[in-house]
Formats: structure tokens, sequence, C-alpha cells
């Protein structure tokens, strides 16, 4: 292994092993709640534009030099042909992209009322008040309980709105694709992100809402969980001065799984480099092996990291506005969230005739 105090000699090279960035495509759609009022279409003032994610996810694996595993090596040189940057070395994701899946499944246990969109927060609120009363009747003991409950209730339901041909809410769409480049074994984030450890795992949560205008609520995080590369120890190779042959990743049997909010995401399993084993291959074994997926990094003298995220300093998140239709899902939001008012105030009513009856009992 290199260290800091290793003088080269003339025939000796140091190499790197390589590692995995994640880039990850994700496209937001941004729920702007408007209303035609009185046969104009104006903005919804009472409600903010939530966000979700309604697309697959697409994530593309690059390949860096790993610089915690730096090795020297002596004799016999290597063909420029078994380094990913036989020039120069670059310290920067390498362009082409080994691998990538697109990740599925992009549903929600409980089904997102279109009318929870357009809802302001008091109509929100109140609601939700409804329902909670509506689990605990048996908790009202008497008759002034009951009369309080229903003079509330009634309350409530003057906050909800009455969606008619004066008043029709409904919500337009748009689509954002941003794009951003992880480190899966970094327990520290820049701007957008953030990993804690849980577990033995890093779990890397994706939340760009410095993107966003004010007034947006994003609702959907993703979530990356990978081993702790702390874990991860060279074993026998770390207490040896040297060995005969190439240090080398073998593929590793960790993988990584993606989660929407605290949903598990479809997906096809996807190795990282840094979680492979570390083994020992002589150079008349490389050149033999014309199938071989050992991958190495030239590394030449760089000025020394000033932080963990240097490496991919020049790989700033992207954002790009897609082109999106929105006028085929407007009148669905419409009909949708007049169908979901209604339901609303269906329960409402049914409430107060259960505390009616409540207080008749008592």
């Amino acid at each position: 292994m290199y260290r800091e105090d290793t003088r080269l000699e003339q025939n000796e090279i140091k190499y790197n092993l390589p590692k995995n960035l994640l880039k990850l495509e994700i496209v937001y759609t941004l729920n702007e709640p408007r209303v035609f009022k009185n046969g104009k279409d104006q903005a919804l003032t009472s409600s903010t534009t939530k966000i979700t994610i309604e697309d697959p996810l697409k994530i593309s694996k690059l390949f860096v030099a790993d610089r915690s595993k730096t090795f020297v090596l002596k004799g016999a040189q290597v063909a420029e042909d078994y380094f990913l940057n036989p020039d120069e070395y670059a310290d920067t994701a390498n362009t082409e992209t080994v691998s990538d899946v697109c990740v599925q499944n992009i549903s929600r246990t409980e089904a997102v009322l279109k009318s929870s969109f357009t809802d302001s927060s008091k109509e929100a609120q109140a609601y939700s008040s409804v329902i909670e009363i509506l689990d605990n009747l048996s908790r009202i003991k008497t008759k002034v309980d009951a009369d309080y409950t229903l003079d509330l209730v009634s309350m409530y339901k003057s906050k909800i709105t009455t969606v008619n041909e004066d008043f029709k809410p409904y919500i337009r769409k748009s689509k954002v694709k941003y794009t951003v480049i992880i480190d899966p074994s970094a327990s520290e984030s820049p701007t957008g992100q953030w990993a804690v450890l849980s577990n033995g795992n890093i779990q890397h949560t994706i939340y760009p809402k410095h993107i966003f205008k004010e007034n947006t609520e994003l609702i959907d995080t993703v979530t990356i969980v990978t081993p702790n590369i702390e874990n991860y120890k060279l074993s026998h190779l770390e207490d040896k001065d040297a060995v005969e042959g190439l240090v080398y990743r073998s593929p590793s049997s960790e993988t990584f799984s993606v989660k929407l909010n605290n949903q598990l995401l479809d997906g096809d399993a996807l190795q990282l480099s840094q979680f492979g084993t570390m083994k020992v291959i002589t150079v008349d074994e490389l050149i033999s092996n014309v199938d071989s997926d050992i991958l190495l990094f030239k590394s030449k003298d760089t000025p020394k990291a000033t932080g963990q995220y240097e490496t991919i300093a020049s790989l700033n998140d992207t954002v790009e506005l897609l082109d999106f239709d929105s006028n085929e899902t407007i009148e669905a939001s419409q009909i949708a969230i007049k169908n979901e008012y209604e339901e609303k105030l269906k329960k409402i009513d049914l409430l107060i005739n259960k505390l009616k009856a409540r207080k008749k009992e008592l």
C-alpha cells in the first residue's frame, strides 16, 4: 500500500482501485393547485404546490479512483490498456456508464387524495379532526360533550370547500428532472442530501428542497441504503509490506436497495466496487485472462484532498424542465377532487348523525 512517506523509485508506479458513484435521475412532478373561480383561471393561494415522484427512477453506476486504496506497483509494468485512465489521472467520474437500472413500482400503500393537494391548511386540519372524532366516539360520556362536539363538527363542515360550477379547483402538473451524483460509501453529504448510520448501513436520503421555489412542499424522498464501508477491511493484505502481483477487487456480494419514503422499490440488484473482496493476481494471470473484469486507475501526484467530496466537486446536480402536456390531467383532477369532496361531506354528515344518536343515548 502507498503511504504518505513512500518515495517512488524509477520502476514504480501508483495505482488506485475503483469505486462506484451513483448517478440518480429523478423526475419530480409539481402539482400546482389552481381554480376556475367564476369562470376565471387563477392560482389557489390557500394551498401550496405539492411535489411528488410518479415516474421510474434511473440509477447509473460510474467509476472513480478510490483514493483511500492506493497501491505501488514495482518491477514488471502493466500495459496502459488495463487502466481506465491510461493518459492521465482524472479524479472525476469516468464518463462510461457501466450499468444502469430503472427502479419501478412508484406507488403508495395508501391512495393520495387529489383533493389534499388543493385543501387549505384549515381544511386539512378540520377533516383530520373529523376522522379522529369518528374513531373515538366512545370517549364522549355526557350530553354536554356531545353538544360541544356537534358544534365543533358543524364548524368543521363550514370550513370544507363546496365544489360547484363557480368554484372548480384542479391540479396543474409539470415535471422536472433532477440529476445528482452521490458517493454511496460516504457518511456525510452535500446540500440536498443527508446520510445517517443505522444498523450497520448508511441511509442516503435525497431531498433537494433547494431546487424548488418557495411555497412548495416536497412530499416524496428517495433513500439509498448501502453497507457501511468502514466495516470492510483489507484483512490479510493490511499487514504485508508487499505481495506478488496486483491487488484488485473481486465483484461484491453486497447490493444496495432503493426506497421511496418507506416503500422498497423494485429494480435489478446493482453491486458496488468498493464493497468487493480484496484479492491478488499475478501479471501473467492478468494477461492470460482475456475476460478479466479487473479495473484499475493509474495514479499521478495530485493536490491532497481538502474534503470528502473533492472527488465529485465537478459533478454538480442539474435541473431540467421536461415537456409535459398538463391539459389531459386538468379535467381528470377536477372530477376526482369533486368526488373526493363529496365523500368527505358524506363522512362529516355521517359523524353528525352518529353524534346525535350518541347524545340521545346519553
